[in-house]
């Protein structure tokens, strides 16, 4: 069980740290996950300004390229968020009485075992059919989630294969299982997609800020 990191007031610095090397990591000695937890209440306006507080402190700079807010409350099968092959994805929960249980598939460590690049791995084995899904089951990991609180779930999102002396960032897969769905109630996702800057146009300050101070969902 890999255990959650905690954000108190005064160590943003730190966890921004030791986030990011769990998650972008180059090589399979770190899991590609965390789950952050916050010491103190915070609302969803928070919760967001802390996703970007948190990408601020990151030792390498990283543009968002997606924002979303929505409410799902419909299990998924594996799978990566569409964006760039170099990609981190910053999920931020808020508060819920939905239940949910979410799941890590490591496919880095899978592809590599099988001997074959990431790419080609998740198009011979499609996660979204059972036949393809069994190929990862032995390199998932379901996280220790919190209930009646805020978190958030940080993912290296990317598509690029293992290869011996090139830093590329090595991504896993997630899905989300919803037991008991509540059409009474709402489980709200704030994602923020993230990538090394590039040729793709980023979000720009207008529009982070409309995503940090908005209440309406996607």
């Amino acid at each position: 069980m890999i255990e959650p990191l905690f954000l108190a007031p005064d160590n943003s610095a730190a966890i921004a740290t030791e986030l990011f090397t769990r998650v972008w990591r180059m090589t399979l000695d770190q899991p590609g996950f965390a789950v952050l937890r916050c010491e103190k209440s915070v609302n969803s306006h928070e919760l967001r300004q802390i996703m970007f507080v948190l990408v601020e402190e990151f030792p390498v700079t990283f543009v968002a390229e997606r924002l979303g807010r929505f409410d799902q409350q419909v299990s998924s099968k594996f799978h990566r968020d569409g964006a760039p092959d170099a990609s981190f994805l910053l999920l931020g929960y808020e508060t819920s009485s939905v239940r949910s249980r979410i799941f890590i598939a490591d496919s880095s460590r899978a592809a590599v075992e099988a001997g074959v690049p990431l790419p080609e791995f998740v198009a011979k084995f499609n996660p979204m059919f059972p036949t393809g899904e069994a190929k990862y089951l032995p390199f998932v990991t379901e996280l220790e989630l919190p209930h009646g609180e805020p978190y958030i779930v940080a993912l290296n999102n990317s598509l690029l294969p293992c290869v011996p002396g090139v830093a590329n960032p090595l991504g896993v897969l997630h899905k989300a299982i919803i037991d008991e769905p509540d059409p009474t109630a709402c489980r709200v996702i704030n994602s923020v997609g993230l990538t090394i800057p590039g040729p793709r146009a980023p979000k720009t300050s207008a529009e982070i800020g409309h995503f940090l101070t908005r209440d309406d969902l996607d």
